[in-house]
C-alpha cells in the first residue's frame, strides 16, 4: 500500500492510540504534542464497557494489569468520616463493572503504555515542543488534494490527513471550524480540580467522597490511593465563584490554590489537613483544574475535508468518566474506515480519507451519554443522597452505569486490514 502521510496533533490518549492502529498499515504518522515531553502525567482514568475488549484488541491488557490501582471500591461518607454507602470493586475478570473499575489506571501510565506502542516503529515520528500554527486544504473534490501545514518554527508540510486529538480547548477545531464558527464548549455550571497530599496511614484504599452543606456552592471533595506516599484530592463545585474564576483567568497556580482553599475550608471530614497542603505543602502543586463544559458540535461536523477530530476535541463532558474509553473505541473505528477504503481496487487517493472520515461519524459508536453528578448543597438534600447511596449498594446499581441500552449493546467492528499488520 502506498503510504499515506498522517499528522496527529496531540500526545494524550486518542493520539497514540489513532498512531498505533494507523501505523499497521504502514501510514507514514508524526505525532505532535505542545509540551516539551510526553504528558505522563494526571490523576486516575479507568477503562470500561467496550474501553475492555478495545485495550484486549491493542494487546495491551498484561501492561494495564501491571499498573492498575489497587482500589477496592468506592464509598460515600459523611463530614464525621462515617461511612453511608459502599460499593466494591469488581475483581472477577468477568462481568459488569462498579463505580470503581477492575481497570483503574493513572493515566500517566496509560500514556506511556500507549506511546511504548510505537516508539520503536519507523514509520511513526514522535515530536514534542511543537504544534501547528496553520493550515489549508484543496478541495475535497481533487482526488489528490492535500493539507498544507505550517508548524509554530516556520516550516510547511503536506499532509494526506490531519487529525486534531488536541483536547477540549482544541486548537486544531477552531482552524478547522473557522474563526467564525460558535465555541462548541458549553459550560456545565461547575469546576473540578484535583491535587495531591502527602498520605497519612489510615488514608483508605477506597475510592472517597464526601458531600458537602452550603449556601451557594454544592461541594463535593474526595480522596483517591494509587501509590503508598500520596493521596490524590479530588474537588467537585457546581455554583459561581468570583473569586475561582477570576484564578482561573490570572493562570497563577498560588491563586488557583487559595481560591479552592477558601471554598473548602470550613467543609468539615479532612477539608482542613487538605486546604492546608492547598496553602503551604509543595504536593499540592500539581493542582490541575478546569470547568465542567460539554463539547457539542453539530452532527456531520467532526470532520472537514481531509481533517478530523477525535477524543475530547470532537466530544467531551469533563467528568462523565468515559473520555479515555471514547478516545480509543473512536481511534480504533477512525482508522479502520480509512483502512477498509484507502488502497480498494488500487486506488491510493485521499478521497477515500474524505469518505473513511465521513463514515467514522456515521458509525454508531458513540452517543452522547451524559449524567450531572448529583451534589445537593442542603444537610437535608445531601441526607437524601445517602439514602439513596445506601439503597443502591443494597441492590448494586452501581453496576448498571454505564452506556445507553443502544450503545451497550453495539459491539467492536472487525476491521481485517487492521489484522493484517503491514512491515
Amino acid at each position: 500500500m502506498a503510504q499515506l502521510k498522517v499528522l496527529i496533533v496531540g500526545g494524550g490518549i486518542g493520539g497514540p492510540s489513532l498512531a498505533y492502529w494507523l501505523s499497521r498499515i504502514g501510514a507514514n504518522i508524526t505525532l505532535i504534542e505542545r509540551s516539551p515531553r510526553m504528558r505522563a502525567s494526571g490523576q486516575q482514568v479507568d477503562l470500561r464497557a467496550q474501553g475492555i475488549p478495545m485495550m484486549k484488541k491493542m494487546g495491551i491488557e498484561a501492561a494495564v494489569r501491571e499498573v492498575t490501582v489497587r482500589e477496592s471500591g468506592t464509598q460515600f461518607i459523611d463530614r464525621n468520616g462515617q461511612t453511608k454507602a459502599f460499593f466494591p470493586a469488581n475483581q472477577s475478570g468477568s462481568g459488569k463493572q462498579s463505580i470503581t473499575s477492575e481497570y483503574e489506571i493513572m493515566r500517566g501510565d496509560l500514556v506511556k503504555i500507549l506511546y511504548s506502542l510505537t516508539e520503536n516503529r519507523k514509520n511513526v515520528q514522535h515530536l514534542f515542543d511543537t504544534t501547528v500554527a496553520s493550515f489549508t486544504q484543496d478541495d475535497e473534490s481533487d482526488p489528490n488534494g492535500k493539507v498544507h501545514v505550517e508548524f509554530q518554527d516556520g516550516r510547511k508540510e503536506d499532509f494526506d490527513l490531519v487529525v486534531g486529538a488536541d483536547g477540549t480547548g482544541s486548537r486544531t477545531r477552531r482552524m478547522m471550524l473557522g474563526p467564525d464558527a460558535p465555541d462548541p464548549r458549553h459550560p456545565m455550571g461547575g469546576w473540578i480540580g484535583y491535587f495531591s497530599v502527602a498520605s497519612k496511614p489510615e488514608d483508605s484504599d477506597r475510592g472517597t467522597f464526601c458531600l458537602l452543606p452550603g449556601t451557594h456552592l454544592s461541594r463535593t471533595i474526595g480522596t483517591r490511593k494509587d501509590c503508598p506516599e500520596l493521596t490524590r484530592v479530588l474537588m467537585l463545585m457546581r455554583g459561581k465563584d468570583a473569586s475561582l474564576e477570576a484564578a482561573y483567568k490570572s493562570g497563577r497556580l498560588a491563586e488557583l490554590k487559595t481560591a479552592w482553599a477558601d471554598i473548602y475550608q470550613d467543609g468539615g471530614w479532612e477539608c482542613e489537613r487538605f486546604t492546608e497542603a492547598l496553602r503551604h505543602a509543595p504536593e499540592a502543586d500539581d493542582l490541575y483544574c478546569t470547568p465542567v463544559v460539554e463539547v457539542r458540535l453539530p452532527k456531520g461536523s467532526w470532520s472537514k475535508g481531509r481533517v478530523v477530530l477525535i477524543g475530547d476535541a470532537a466530544h467531551s463532558s469533563t467528568a462523565d468518566g468515559f473520555g479515555t474509553t471514547w478516545g480509543m473505541i473512536g481511534s480504533y473505528v477512525l482508522a479502520g474506515e480509512i483502512a477498509s477504503l484507502y488502497g480498494k481496487g488500487g486506488q491510493y487517493s485521499t478521497a477515500a480519507v474524505v469518505e473513511g472520515l465521513r463514515n467514522y461519524e456515521k458509525n454508531e459508536w458513540f452517543t452522547e451519554w451524559f449524567e450531572s453528578i448529583l451534589t445537593p448543597r442542603s444537610k437535608l438534600g445531601i441526607s437524601i443522597m445517602h439514602t439513596f447511596a445506601a439503597v443502591a449498594a443494597y441492590l448494586r446499581l452501581d453496576q448498571r452505569i454505564g452506556f445507553d441500552s443502544k450503545t451497550s449493546k453495539w459491539l467492536l467492528p472487525e476491521y481485517p486490514e487492521l489484522e493484517r499488520e503491514q512491515t
